[in-house]
Parts: C-alpha cells; structure tokens; sequence
C-alpha cells in the first residue's frame, strides 16, 4: 500500500532517509524546485508535481506513474522504467541523453510539444491522445512504437526506426519513406498523402 506524502512533509521525508531511495509512495501538490529530490523512486505515484526547468540527472524512475504534473522544459539525463505519464505538461522536454536502458514508457492526454527524442533508443513506446506539436524523433529508434489517436503536427522523422510502429489513429503526420525505416509500419488509409507530402505534388 502506497503512503500518501504532502508537500509539507516531504522535506522532512527525504532527509530522513540515508539512501534517498523512496517505495510505495503517492507524492502529491509537490514543487521540486524548491525541495531535493530522492536518487530512486520505485512503484510511486506523483500527481500535481512541479519539475518545470529541472535537470533530472541523477534520480531514476522505476514503474512510476505521473498524473498532472508539470515537466515544462525538464532535461531527462536518468533512467526510465516502466513508466507513466498522465494529463501531463512536458512541452520542450529534452529526452535526447535518457539513460539507454529506459523503456517501457507511456504518455497519455499529455501535452509533449517541441519534445526532444533526437538519438534515443525508446521502442515500444504508447503514445495515447497526446498532442506532438513539432516534436522531433530524427535518428532515434521508436520501432514497436503507438500512437493512438494523437496530433503529429510539424513532428519531425528523419531518419527514424519506424518499423512496426502504428499511425493508424494519428493525424497530421509528414513522413518521408526515402528517409525513414517504415517495415510493417501502419498508417491509415485516410492520411497516405503524409508519406507524400515531400514529393510537392497535388492530390485531389
């Protein structure tokens, strides 16, 4: 059973513990810009959390989940693990020096524009109702991955591990196939004219 800890308490929580490693906890209306952080947080909820502007660089994240917070410009330089984000904001986040053995990440009705995936290995990654406003993925590996009904618009692939993933649901999405791997990739039939759009042809 997780333990529920406020904003009011949490300072006290965290010194209080040698190891800063933190389990089992429901972190809630914290602003972690104003207290430290644990190194290691596993199978703990944090909802309404403030990390805006941080550089998350030496804490790791271990079957997580996060609901409303705010991640605006964060700097993911840890590891990732089976991990949850929910109604979040993480509008120009950088992802592009994640810890190679992050996986098994999920982003639901979240908020990811102007997101910086550029050279990571995250395969199998659900994208589900989220908005990718110029989002870039240029030479990373999202192979296996889903995006389940979600905006692409101005999203950037170049040069992107895209086999097997599916667009089946999304809209807005400009991919090169010259530029891109597609083996297996799903797009639906209704937004073909987005594997074209490089070509400056008209299609009526």
């Amino acid at each position: 059973m997780r333990q529920l800890v406020n904003r009011e308490d949490f300072a006290i929580f965290v010194v209080s513990l040698n190891r800063f490693k933190m389990e089992n906890q429901t972190l809630e209306n914290i602003n972690f810009n104003e207290v430290e952080l644990g190194q290691e947080y596993y199978n703990c909820v944090f909802i309404s959390c403030d990390f805006s502007k941080k550089m998350l660089d030496n804490t790791s994240f271990d079957t997580c989940e996060f609901r409303q917070c705010d991640f605006t410009l964060v700097k993911f330089v840890d590891t990732l693990h089976e991990v949850k984000f929910t109604e979040c904001k993480v509008i120009g986040a950088d992802f592009t020096n994640l810890n190679k053995f992050s996986n098994s990440l999920s982003f639901e009705s979240t908020l990811l524009n102007y997101a910086n995936f550029v050279s990571i290995k995250i395969k199998n990654t659900l994208f589900t109702g989220c908005s990718l406003h110029e989002a870039y993925f240029d030479s990373s590996d999202i192979s296996g991955s889903v995006f389940e009904d979600c905006d692409l618009l101005r999203t950037s692939f170049n040069q992107t591990n895209l086999e097997r993933v599916d667009f089946s649901s999304s809209y807005n999405f400009s991919i090169n196939p010259n530029v891109n791997r597609l083996k297996k990739t799903i797009f639906p039939e209704s937004g073909l004219r987005g594997l074209v759009a490089h070509l400056d042809i008209v299609i009526k």
